[in-house]
């Protein structure tokens, strides 16, 4: 696997099967022959030895579930965890190496699952795994399965505080078992099931720390798990200068020519195409190979909703507000509410019709941006660091709508503040132009073009061509008109 030598790998690992005398003795192999498919891209193969397996094992793996069925799996997951997890639970250890397997293929299934299965059929799997060692015991395999669960409840957007907890609880146990050839993996599922209510710049450095490890020690699939989230955590904080990270990008799109490693290309693509844009709208940046949508109508097509994601971020910042309404709508329709864009692409939504309201074109929509600032408020207490300062610059452009000056200074100036303390230097940017506006607005010259010149500093540094040209036009609006401030 590590060599990139599939073939080859998977024609021993058939050897080793066929002369394999028992099932039990067969168990290593064939899971390492689901990585080895899941490395390629070939999830549908991943899935189907892991289903294989597990229903030789006796287990009953069914084509579809309810959802029904899912919440109540999910529910009765979450009771038993509560009662049973602690010190008498972390001092049982499952003895059965069989089970132990069993977890391990669930864990494994739930991974293939999600790349062309629904979500209920994902959460299954999941709850499955995770009750097995909450009856039987804890093992090497529990942290894993744990730090799913956490991200099946995440996605719900109901019980965050729960879900934070068992991925803490997950990495905790990891490191009783000293789980030093798991650690990429565990820390790229942490990351992306609550890694959005920590620091966003702390999860980029445990991503690129998680990307070295696994691709050292062999496990590439996972490295370049660990490589998209940290371009999204990237892009979406500002964390590092725009040129700097599409080189980083087309650096792990060589890489995946070498290893091989297909799952993550397509996103990869997708991320690439934005930087692109954010630089110099792709004029000179833009690369012949694109990302592949397929079937926007498969509800198993996981790609669409991160495809639209990435198209809010861009129409938002290129400036094309009904095409960033128009993507936004149709992410709400894709993503689960507790996962890390949807707020991300509400802050956006929520600029973009205050634009339309300031413009006088659709009044009806100021409960919708009410709407979204109260929900702000419930995710601040989650995630301040990421954010406040979201919220407070819809606050603040609200409040300027209403022509209630002193609320809108005071939180235009505190969104600024908290985009810098968050180190996101695009928000700050953000900010800086949106009080440039409104003085402007306003009639305040002089504070107009303070702001306009601190957004310009971090455009700059932000390394958005485009942006800097927007807000050039700007400056270059106060020099037509004759003022000394510049």
């Amino acid at each position: 696997n590590s060599s990139c030598k599939y073939d080859e790998a998977e024609i021993i690992l058939q050897r080793i099967l066929k002369e394999a005398r028992c099932t039990k003795d067969k168990l290593p192999s064939y899971f390492v022959l689901s990585q080895l498919f899941q490395a390629q891209g070939k999830v549908v193969d991943a899935y189907g030895t892991c289903s294989s397996i597990l229903t030789q094992l006796g287990e009953t793996i069914p084509d579809s579930v309810d959802p029904e069925v899912v919440r109540a799996m999910i529910s009765e997951t979450l009771r038993k965890y509560d009662e049973v997890y602690g010190d008498d639970c972390l001092g049982k250890k499952m003895e059965d190496y069989t089970l132990r397997y069993v977890i391990r293929f669930y864990g494994q299934m739930a991974t293939s699952a999600f790349f062309f299965k629904v979500p209920n059929i994902v959460a299954y799997f999941v709850c499955k795994g995770a009750q097995l060692s909450l009856e039987n015991g804890v093992c090497q395999h529990t942290p894993l399965v744990f730090l799913q669960l956490s991200s099946i409840i995440m996605r719900s957007g109901n019980n965050i505080a729960c879900a934070h907890r068992i991925a803490k609880d997950a990495v905790a146990l990891s490191e009783r078992f000293n789980l030093s050839d798991q650690m990429a993996q565990l820390s790229f599922l942490f990351t992306d099931a609550v890694g959005h209510l920590e620091w966003f710049h702390a999860g980029v450095q445990r991503l690129r720390v998680c990307f070295d490890s696994a691709l050292s020690s062999g496990n590439a699939e996972i490295g370049f798990f660990c490589a998209l989230q940290l371009v999204i955590f990237s892009i979406l904080s500002g964390e590092k200068e725009l040129t700097s990270l599409l080189k980083d990008i087309d650096y792990y799109l060589h890489l995946l020519e070498t290893y091989k490693s297909e799952v993550s290309k397509n996103y990869l693509l997708n991320s690439r195409e934005t930087v692109s844009m954010l630089i110099d709208k792709g004029e000179a940046t833009s690369i012949e190979a694109k990302e592949n949508l397929g079937d926007v109508t498969d509800p198993g097509n996981k790609f669409v909703a991160t495809f639209y994601c990435q198209q809010v971020l861009r129409n938002f910042w290129l400036g094309y507000g009904e095409r960033c309404r128009h993507f936004a709508k149709k992410g709400f329709a894709r993503i689960p509410q507790g996962r890390y864009f949807f707020h991300i692409i509400k802050f956006y939504y929520g600029l973009s019709l205050l634009e339309m309201l300031k413009k006088k074109l659709n009044s009806a929509r100021q409960k919708e941006v009410e709407e979204i600032i109260e929900s702000m408020k419930v995710a601040v207490k989650h995630a301040d660091s990421n954010i406040r300062n979201k919220l407070e610059l819809l606050q603040a452009e609200l409040h300027g709508l209403g022509a209630r000056h002193n609320e809108a200074v005071a939180l235009y100036n505190a969104a600024i503040a908290s985009a810098k303390k968050s180190k996101f230097i695009h928000e700050q940017g953000l900010a800086c132009e949106r009080a440039g506006l409104y003085y402007k607005k306003m009639g305040c010259a002089r504070d107009a073009l303070v702001h306009f010149q601190q957004a310009h500093a971090c455009y700059k540094e932000w390394g958005s061509s485009v942006k800097v040209g927007a807000i050039q036009r700007e400056l270059d609006g106060f020099n037509s008109i004759g003022t000394n401030f510049i």
